[in-house]
């Protein structure tokens, strides 16, 4: 964050798992898993994990945190992916049942990018299953919808099970085809999985763009920019919207209070 001390930290990579009435399981990223570290072992992809140092404790797995709530891997029929970046798709592999639901556009910048390209802007596509080419769907087939206010302005965005539950949004710029969530939780909140969209819930309400040894990394700065200065706007006139960052330890924090206090 602009403004922020030079130092490391440490930061939740999350995912997020709904229960869809007709659809059961859905997963939203998978966040992290063992595989991260099988596909930075060799050279150049070991400069990523030097830069993002991972640390997986045994009951942050995908799988024993999917056990909290009586599910095995195999029940996730449907995995959503905000875009390709390791932290969001580690734990792919260990989807068995599930298909791949994405952006064309960010499914095709990885396949199509060489190692070293892609372990500069955040790609391993070792990452994906050896069968991600029958498994992959692009939300681009799903029907589009006008997006409702307030986030209007953002254009149009994919209903992702033709019934309005869950809307994909396009959000520009952290990386090619990067796509967050609109969706309703159990208490009919409106709620954003913003994914990398932005970082921290401190920096969008505050308008404190990232650092700008951190643009090189971004896919499209100018389009980064524009995204984060809109989800600004809505944080601001709409606070009663839960905006979450796949990154943000506060966010996360806040939401689950609020929800254990109801």
């Amino acid at each position: 964050m602009r403004g922020g001390a030079l130092r490391p930290m440490e930061f939740p990579a999350l995912s997020a798992l709904m229960i869809h009435s007709t659809h059961g399981p859905i997963l939203f990223d998978t966040g992290y898993a063992e595989h991260f570290h099988t596909a930075t072992g060799p050279l150049p992809e070991r400069l990523y994990r030097w830069a993002t140092r991972m640390r997986l404790p045994p009951h942050q797995t995908l799988e024993r945190q999917l056990g909290r709530f009586g599910l095995a891997l195999r029940d996730v029929r449907v995995c959503i992916v905000s875009h390709f970046h390791g932290d969001h798709i580690a734990g792919l592999r260990d989807l068995p049942e599930s298909s791949v639901l994405t952006r064309k556009s960010g499914y095709s910048a990885l396949r199509s990018e060489g190692r070293w390209r892609g372990v500069l802007k955040g790609g391993l596509c070792s990452l994906l299953p050896s069968d991600v080419e029958q498994r992959v769907r692009f939300v681009e087939s799903n029907r589009c919808v006008r997006l409702p206010e307030p986030w209007s302005d953002m254009g149009d965005g994919y209903d992702l099970f033709d019934d309005g539950s869950v809307i994909g949004i396009p959000l520009p710029g952290h990386a090619p085809g990067h796509m967050g969530l609109l969706v309703r939780d159990a208490q009919d909140r409106q709620v954003l999985l913003a994914a990398d969209a932005c970082w921290s819930r401190k920096g969008l309400r505050e308008m404190r763009l990232p650092s700008s040894w951190v643009r090189p990394v971004m896919h499209d700065w100018r389009c980064y920019r524009s995204t984060f200065e809109s989800l600004h706007k809505v944080c601001l006139r709409h606070p009663e919207i839960v905006i979450l960052p796949s990154h943000c330890e506060e966010s996360l924090s806040s939401y689950q209070s609020e929800w254990n206090g109801q």
